[in-house]
């Protein structure tokens, strides 16, 4: 592409001011029209951005049509049409919201969950309000904090914490859980692949995700949303609130909102990113609000590469040093995964603690997880040995011996000695006895019981009690389980022969099974199968260029050549017809009106007096201005066919 044309970028920047990154109706857009511009010039427009990728045209199934900018070319295109401003930091007297938790650490901590102990749906469908309350628990998301974020409607589908509507919501949009008949299952997959990820790459993906989802849904709120996450706001440093709203207001960013409300929606976003863990609040000394990025700053979303750059529109964009340090750190590849074998480990305290450095891979901490309790998932991650977890792996299908191995295997340094000691110590009392739900068959003669055990097709089916068998009835379970807990021959918790609940082994025992390693990726639909109900995205109307255009001029060729090719004066009656011409096209008409050439959008005409009403295009400073003509108020005139991409040297 060699660049858009001028009324192409007018159109494109009217579209962006008003709509963002929003869908908007086929009436919008011709609202939308520059007043320069006539209707034609705008149909040709928009298929023009059709054409270079920078707008899209959809189809609902009633037949209503949208068109949208690609929400990921929003952030491209503010920084291209709008001018960029000189940004100042501030310095900061209180501080009103620190950063909480991570989103990634939230969600690790929730998969974890699910896996050692599921998430069963009831009969009707819910989950189980004891599961969800215990999940609930385990997460530190603040739940005031993102009540902003969500519509009233929206909190209301679902009768639990809100923090658990969320992190369910973006484990079905990453594809991480699946709602299964019974309950809600891990894809172990996908898992696999996500667990490959750094930090940052798991933070920017949600980052994706918390922009496309959540928030206000107007066009202003959108544009605040990408601006901030521009690189002129680097992390560390303090910006005001105001100066960025004046940024806004100077770009025409914002329509049909005054300040108030969209500072008001511009706070509630920052407080919601602050409970993410990427930001924090604080006012400066006059009481206004200000924010800063941490250092856990997610990259920008890592969308696919725009289809169009700054050359593409034929703008030179000020070379900004800053924007380098914030390049997107590209998903990994499969040859560029380092096995987890070769990858920094943990380190185990002797008071049984284990320290996480920030550059151990993700599946270690999930194996960690798997045997021992995850205590801090933000900055330094920790988790702590103990009985009871050793216990739950084993249940998972991690041994003790097995635990002891892979521990003493990845972590720095090794395992100290009297953690190894406890550690086999715990493991002598563990998987020595078992308890099976087992059916009585009950005779009432011992005769009776000698001929069905004399049965030939029954043997090796039926075994009487012997030395090693005794049977517990139910109601004796629990304490026979503590007097053999007492005894160091404590049984697993889960009973042999019962149905295997949601969450009974630990997933990837192994690890990564890095011969099938595929990189992750996003769902395509990830957005129509999170927990919130979005619409399915309506069809996209393919582009036919030739047929679009031949439409927006329709039965050309039966319209007289010279009405478009010669400059002349005509009797009043083809005067008015050209005109009607102009009109049934949505073409502009060169005239000349009292020695003066001007341009003429005719929009409607009125009858009994003939006349044509429409917009002006003068040469003067004030040369857009609103006219009633009649067929003797202009001399020579001619019809202004808009130039064709079809025929242009680009197309």
């Amino acid at each position: 592409m060699n660049g858009l044309t001028a009324e192409a970028m007018l159109v494109l920047q009217k579209i962006i001011k008003a709509c963002a990154a929003r869908p908007f109706g086929e009436a919008q857009a011709e609202q939308l029209c520059p007043e320069a511009l006539c209707r034609a010039e705008l149909q040709l427009a928009l298929l023009e951005l059709r054409e270079a990728g920078l707008l899209e045209l959809r189809q609902k199934l009633w037949g209503e049509r949208l068109y949208q900018i690609p929400e990921k070319h929003l952030p491209s295109l503010q920084r291209i049409l709008f001018p960029r401003v000189p940004v100042q930091a501030v310095e900061v007297t209180a501080m009103d919201e620190e950063a909480g938790p991570e989103l990634s650490g939230e969600l690790f901590r929730a998969l974890a969950f699910i896996a050692e102990e599921g998430l069963p749906l009831t009969a009707k469908g819910a989950i189980h309000k004891k599961n969800i309350n215990r999940l609930a628990a385990g997460l530190t998301l603040p739940g005031e904090q993102i009540k902003g974020l969500f519509p009233a409607a929206r909190q209301e589908v679902y009768p639990f914490p809100l923090p658990v509507m969320v992190i369910l919501d973006l484990l079905l949009c990453l594809g991480l859980v699946r709602r299964g008949d019974s309950a809600f299952l891990l894809e172990t997959r996908v898992l696999e692949s996500w667990l490959q990820l750094s930090g940052k790459q798991m933070s920017s993906l949600l980052y994706g995700l918390v922009l496309s989802r959540y928030g206000q849904p107007d066009p202003a709120g959108q544009h605040f949303r990408y601006i901030v996450s521009s690189a002129d706001y680097p992390s560390g440093m303090w910006f005001a609130l105001r100066d960025i709203l004046e940024r806004m207001l100077g770009a025409g960013l914002v329509r049909d909102q005054g300040t108030a409300a969209l500072e008001a929606s511009a706070r509630i976003w920052l407080a919601g990113l602050a409970a993410f863990g990427w930001c924090e609040l604080g006012r400066t000394e006059d009481g206004s609000v200000c924010f800063r990025w941490t250092t856990a700053r997610p990259q920008f979303p890592l969308y696919e590469a725009a289809a169009f750059s700054s050359r593409s529109l034929d703008i030179q964009e000020p070379s900004d040093e800053t924007e380098e340090s914030f390049d997107q750190e590209n998903l990994p590849q499969q040859d560029e995964i380092r096995p987890a074998s070769d990858s920094p480990g943990f380190i185990v305290q002797p008071d049984f603690e284990v320290l996480v450095p920030a550059e151990c891979p993700y599946s270690h901490r999930w194996l960690l997880a798997g045997c021992a309790e995850l205590q801090h998932s933000d900055d330094l991650w920790s988790y702590r040995l103990t009985r009871e977890k050793l216990e739950s792996a084993a249940e998972q299908g991690l041994s003790p011996e097995t635990v002891i191995s892979w521990l003493a295997d990845h972590a720095q340094g090794g395992l100290p000695a009297q953690v190894e000691l406890s550690l086999r110590q715990w493991g002598k009392g563990i998987g020595r006895t078992e308890l099976a739900e087992v059916i009585l068959l009950a005779c009432r003669s011992e005769a009776d019981g000698n001929d069905i055990a004399a049965h030939p097709r029954l043997s090796g089916l039926l075994a009487r009690i012997g030395p090693q068998h005794f049977i517990v009835r139910m109601e004796d379970v629990e304490a026979v389980r503590k007097e053999l807990g007492a005894a160091g021959l404590a049984p697993p918790k889960r009973i042999a022969g019962q149905k295997a609940e949601p969450g009974s082994g630990w997933p990837l025992l192994n690890g990564s099974g890095m011969v099938d390693f595929s990189a992750y990726t996003l769902p395509v639909h990830g957005h129509e199968t999170g927990l919130f109900a979005f619409a399915p995205v309506p069809p996209l109307i393919p582009l036919n260029l030739h047929a679009s255009e031949e439409a927006v001029l329709s039965g050309l060729a039966a319209v007289p050549q010279m009405w478009i090719k010669q400059w002349r004066k005509y009797h009043a009656t083809t005067a008015q017809k050209v005109m009607e011409q102009a009109v049934e096209w949505g073409v502009k008409v060169r005239l000349s009106m009292e020695g003066e050439v001007c341009e003429f959008i005719p929009a409607r005409i009125s009858r009994n007096p003939w006349e044509v009403q429409g917009t002006l295009l003068l040469a003067r400073p004030d040369r857009v201005q609103e006219a009633r003509l009649s067929a003797g108020d202009w001399q020579e005139m001619q019809l202004m066919i808009p130039k064709m991409r079809r025929n242009s040297s680009s197309a």
